[in-house]
C-alpha cells in the first residue's frame, strides 16, 4: 500500500511536470548512446515478470541517450533487464536522491545466436531511485509492472568511483 501511494504520489509529479529537458546547442542524432556509467557493489535483487532471478552481477550500467532516455541495465551470465524511461522526467528528493521515471523494460537474451529474437520490450509504470553512488552502501532500486508482470532491481553500491565513458556525439 505504501509503495503504491508513493509510486502514485511519483506518477502524479511528472506527469504534471511542465519543465523542459535542457538540450544541446549541437544537434545529436537520434538514438546515439551518449553516455555510459558503470557502478560496482552488490545486486541484491532482480525479478523479472514476477519470478526471482539468480546470478546478477556485481556491476550496474546506467545508459543515458541522445534522445534524454536513460536506461539502468541488471545483468546476468545471459540477460540483462534494462529499466528505461525520460531522463527528463527525475525529481531530487530530500538528502540527494533522485526518482526517475520508468516506462520501458527491456529484456535481453546475451546466449540467443538469432539476434532477432535476442531482446524484447515492455511497456511500463514505474520509477529508479537512486542517491550518490560514489558513497559505500548507497541503493539504486528499480521497480516496474508491465503486463507481464512485476520487474524489479536493487543494488548496493561499494563506494569505488564510477567508471564514467562519454561518446562524441554529431559530427
Amino acid at each position: 500500500m505504501m509503495l503504491s501511494l508513493a509510486l502514485a504520489f511519483f506518477l502524479a509529479a511528472t506527469l504534471g511536470a511542465d519543465d523542459a529537458p535542457v538540450r544541446s546547442k549541437t544537434k545529436p542524432r537520434v538514438g546515439q548512446l551518449a553516455q555510459t556509467v558503470t557502478v560496482s557493489g552488490e545486486c541484491t535483487k532482480l525479478v523479472q515478470a514476477g519470478r526471482p532471478v539468480e546470478g546478477c552481477k556485481n556491476i550496474l550500467v546506467n545508459t543515458n541517450y541522445s534522445t534524454g532516455v536513460s536506461g539502468y541495465w541488471f545483468m546476468t551470465g545471459n540477460s540483462i533487464v534494462s529499466f528505461a524511461g525520460d531522463g527528463a522526467r527525475r525529481l531530487e528528493q530530500a538528502s540527494g536522491h533522485v526518482i526517475q521515471s520508468i516506462e520501458r523494460v527491456f529484456l535481453t537474451d546475451t546466449a540467443n545466436t538469432a539476434p532477432e529474437k535476442d531482446a524484447a520490450e515492455e511497456t511500463a509504470i514505474g520509477f529508479c531511485r537512486f542517491g550518490d553512488v560514489t558513497k559505500g552502501g548507497s541503493t539504486i532500486e528499480c521497480v516496474a509492472h508491465t503486463r507481464a508482470g512485476l520487474y524489479e532491481g536493487a543494488f548496493v553500491t561499494d563506494g569505488n568511483p564510477p567508471e564514467l565513458d562519454t561518446f562524441q556525439l554529431g559530427p
